[in-house]
C-alpha cells in the first residue's frame, strides 16, 4: 500500500482510469456498471468504417443527414432566419420513391412537395459497384446537393415572381439555381470534414454517374403548388466546380447568395 498512500486512493484511481482507457475499455462501465451508448458517426468515421468493411451505407447516410441538417439549421437561426424542417427518407429501391416518381431512376433528389431528401438505397449500392474507391463520396455529394435545394426552397428562390429570379431568362435562372446549389453541397462538405470532391477527376466521374437518373434536379409534380420547374437546365460541368468550391471555401450561406452567382467561369 506504499503507492496508495503516497498518492492517495483519488491518485490510484486516476491512474486505473487512465490504464482502462488504454484498453480501449470506456471508464463510465468501470464506474457506474453501465455500458455506455457508442457514439454516433460522423461523415468521416462512417467512411473509414466503410472502408473497413465495418460499416453499413446507411450509417454513412444517417451521418450526412445529422451533419448537413444541423449546419443549414444552426446557419438559418445565426442569420435570425427561419429554416423550415427536412426529411431524409431511404428507400429501399426505386418503387419506395415519393413525389410522384417512384419507379424513376432519379437515385437521390429533393422533393420540395414534402421537403424530403429521398435516397434510393439500391441506386445507391449500384453506384459503389461501379465505383467502389470513390462512390460512397459521390454519395456524400448527391444529398449535400439535395440539401441544397432544401435551403433554395426555403428562400423561396424556386418561384419566378421572387425578386432575385423575376427578371432572368427561364434558361439563366435555372442554371444559376444549379450552380447556387453545388455552392450550398461545397459549404455543407466543407463542415462535415469531407474533401474538395470536384477537383478529382475520379470522384467527378462518380457523381456523374448519379446523376445520370437525373439527380441535379429539384423536382416537383404537377399536383404542387410550389412552382417548381420539372427539368432544370443544369449548369456547366466547370461552373459546378467553381461554385462548389466558392461555398466549400467560405463554408456559409452568405457565399452562395443567388445575386453573386454569375455564368461566367
Amino acid at each position: 500500500m506504499v503507492h496508495i498512500r503516497r498518492f492517495g486512493f483519488s491518485g490510484a484511481l486516476a491512474v486505473s482510469l487512465v490504464v482502462v482507457m488504454l484498453f480501449g475499455i470506456n471508464p463510465i462501465t468501470v464506474l457506474t456498471g453501465q455500458v455506455a451508448k457508442p457514439l454516433p458517426y460522423t461523415p468521416l468515421t462512417a467512411l473509414a468504417a466503410l472502408a473497413a468493411g465495418e460499416g453499413q451505407p446507411a450509417d454513412l447516410v444517417g451521418a450526412l443527414e445529422r451533419e448537413t441538417d444541423g449546419f443549414w439549421a444552426r446557419g438559418f437561426r445565426n442569420g435570425a432566419t427561419y429554416y423550415p424542417p427536412s426529411r431524409l427518407t431511404m428507400v429501399a429501391s426505386h418503387d419506395g420513391l415519393g413525389c410522384g416518381l417512384a419507379g424513376s431512376d432519379i437515385g437521390t433528389f429533393y422533393c420540395p412537395e414534402d421537403s424530403t431528401i429521398y435516397v434510393d438505397m439500391s441506386a445507391y449500392a449500384a453506384l459503389v459497384a461501379a465505383h467502389p474507391q470513390t462512390g460512397h463520396l459521390a454519395e456524400a455529394y448527391l444529398i449535400g446537393l439535395a440539401y441544397g435545394h432544401h435551403v433554395q426552397n426555403a428562400q423561396k428562390l424556386y418561384d419566378p415572381a421572387t425578386e432575385e429570379t423575376a427578371s432572368l431568362p427561364q434558361g439563366e435562372r435555372e442554371q444559376r439555381l444549379s450552380a447556387q446549389a453545388a455552392c450550398y453541397a461545397g459549404a455543407s462538405s466543407k463542415w462535415a470534414g469531407l474533401p474538395q470532391m470536384l477537383d478529382s477527376p475520379d470522384i467527378v466521374a462518380a457523381i456523374t454517374a448519379g446523376l445520370a437518373g437525373g439527380g441535379d434536379v429539384t423536382r416537383a409534380t404537377s399536383r404542387t403548388n410550389v412552382p417548381v420547374p420539372r427539368d432544370f437546365a443544369p449548369a456547366s460541368a466547370e461552373l459546378t466546380r467553381q461554385w462548389f468550391n466558392a461555398g466549400y471555401g467560405i463554408p456559409a450561406i452568405g457565399t452562395c447568395r443567388f445575386d453573386r452567382i454569375t455564368l461566367a467561369p
